[in-house]
């Protein structure tokens, strides 16, 4: 049977295509936005979580900027795609230098191993979308 619908319509994509796709900064800042929202919405658990977040991220004797790279290393060794991407976000934001970034990265890689090796694909696809961190290839 053939069709232009259902699994089979689009015969040029291929199977693993959704796995190396890394969203655009805009596209994941909107749905972090929408789905806190929605956590928000959900318990105060959650508020006091995002709370307690917020504090461990404030200046303090670490700068900001150390903070996001130490989060981003977490990220990765916990396989937490969102997570690199928010603090992909981050270290864009506090003007993090694109060097410090991927050595950051090269740290999470003998932590984690070959294994992290997906994701720190993504996170260096979605870091050539940023502004600051982006090597002028997005």
């Amino acid at each position: 049977m053939s069709g232009s619908t259902g699994p089979q319509a689009d015969a040029t994509r291929h199977p693993r295509e959704h796995l190396t796709v890394t969203p655009s900064p805009e596209a994941f800042r909107r749905a972090r936005a929408d789905g806190n929202e929605r956590l928000r919405g959900s318990g105060s658990l959650f508020e006091s979580f995002f709370a307690l977040d917020g504090a461990a991220y404030a200046p303090g004797a670490l700068p900001v900027s150390v903070k996001e790279l130490l989060g981003l290393v977490v990220s990765v060794m916990k396989d937490c795609e969102e997570c690199v991407y928010y603090h992909l976000e981050r270290c864009d934001e506090e003007r993090v230098a694109r060097d410090q970034v991927l050595e950051a990265l090269q740290i999470a890689l003998i932590g984690g191993g070959s294994v992290t090796i997906p994701l720190l694909r993504r996170a260096v696809s979605y870091m050539e979308k940023l502004p600051n961190l982006g090597d002028g290839r997005a």
